[in-house]
């Protein structure tokens, strides 16, 4: 698969992001099978919160959505605090309600081959991800592919790094953070039909910086998005700031 070179639009911070990530979602409801894949942590607390207004106001319609997600820590259940799906229905209660009505399809956190088979399955029958939201790690994982993984990996079982544990440990306090979680493996991610990706903040610009000018290897995973025929990458200045002047201020 030859390199693209991705939309990079850099904003003058990350609220400015939000209509641009809402105007993604009203373009995916054109479609015949509208599959949202989230993204989950700080960096995309802010437009779920966006979109829990905009669904309960009537100006996305929820009955026309399905969804799913990224990753989830091995063995937190839907219901069970620090997990994923337990942040994603807090911060945009309408996918609790799509979960209960069979919309919302959850990555299986007990990461069985079978399970791990059978929602891949699921998702083809729905028509695929046609939107996937993603953001990036301190080291350049993508979702929890880790620095090193293959990129021909699927669903998939991992062990998260260090900087990765650490990143999680205020969600988590006072307990430790996991030690494994259940992830879409890249190819699965490659997938999508349209992947945008956000960073924000200077802790993400050396990352930011590898994803983009750096070498398409599996030593930064995010780096496979230039693989992608249709991806878009939102920055604030911050996480931008080691990027040369190629890239244009949106």
């Amino acid at each position: 698969m030859s390199a693209n070179l991705p939309e990079v639009r850099i904003l003058p911070n990350a609220a400015a992001a939000l209509p641009l990530l809402l105007d993604e979602v009203r373009a995916l409801l054109r479609q015949p099978t509208p599959l949202l894949g989230f993204a989950t942590g700080g960096t995309f607390t802010a437009f779920l919160q966006a979109l829990a207004v905009e669904l309960q106001q009537g100006r996305i319609a929820a009955d026309a959505l399905r969804a799913t997600h990224l990753d989830e820590y091995l063995g937190f259940a839907p219901d069970r605090a620090g997990g994923m799906v337990h942040e994603l229905g807090t911060n945009c209660p309408a996918l609790l309600a799509m979960l209960a009505r069979g919309t919302f399809f959850p990555v299986p956190h007990d990461g069985t081959p079978a399970s791990l088979r059978a929602h891949d399955e699921r998702l083809q029958r729905a028509g695929g991800v046609q939107l996937q939201l993603l953001g990036i790690g301190r080291n350049g994982h993508l979702a929890f592919n880790e620095p090193g993984t293959p990129f021909d990996r699927g669903f998939h079982v991992t062990t998260l790094a260090a900087t990765t544990r650490e990143d999680a440990r205020a969600r988590f306090a006072p307990q430790e953070p996991p030690t494994q979680a259940v992830t879409s493996g890249i190819a699965t991610i490659l997938q999508a039909r349209r992947l945008v990706l956000c960073a924000f903040g200077a802790a993400k610009a050396p990352a930011v910086r590898a994803m983009l000018r750096g070498g398409i290897d599996p030593a930064c995973p995010a780096s496979v998005v230039r693989r992608h025929g249709s991806a878009l990458v939102l920055l604030d200045r911050e996480a931008a700031r080691e990027l040369d002047g190629s890239v244009a201020a949106g």
